[in-house]
């Protein structure tokens, strides 16, 4: 049975530039239960500035309407749990010898995900490293 997906910015990206993976996202899109944060839109938007891909927030908003992926809110609660996550991804990368990646976008969209018990869709499987109860993974490449 289809379920809410929480996407990431490189989900996002993977869709928007045709990358590795966007058959993937696209078939989340596809059924109408694709959703991201605003912090995730952000930083799909300032990478496809970065990249200098000549595609416009006005566009890419457009797309995104147009495959149904939601802007769902960021609320008080989940900055807190967006602050326990960093703590967690700290504690792993003190005595793991493989590094996650932690940005604000990223412990955002699970603490997010973590209250819409929605699963989160990222590029690879990093975060499945963490111990993170009520949190749901999927790589999609």
């Amino acid at each position: 049975m289809p379920q809410e997906s929480l996407l990431d910015a490189s989900a996002l990206l993977a869709l928007i530039l045709r990358e590795s993976g966007w058959k993937v996202i696209d078939a989340i899109a596809e059924s109408g239960l694709a959703l991201t944060t605003p912090i995730a839109l952000a930083e799909t938007l300032e990478i496809c500035r970065q990249k200098q891909t000549g595609i416009s927030r006005d566009e890419i908003r457009t797309l995104l309407s147009l495959k149904n992926i939601n802007v769902v809110p960021v609320v008080e609660e989940d900055a807190v749990e967006a602050g326990y996550i960093y703590k967690k991804a700290a504690e792993h990368n003190v005595k793991s010898k493989r590094q996650i990646h932690v940005s604000l976008a990223d412990v955002m969209l699970l603490a997010v995900g973590k209250r819409l018990e929605t699963l989160v869709v990222f590029s690879d499987n990093e975060w499945e490293l963490i111990d993170l109860p009520g949190v749901r993974v999927l790589p999609f490449r």
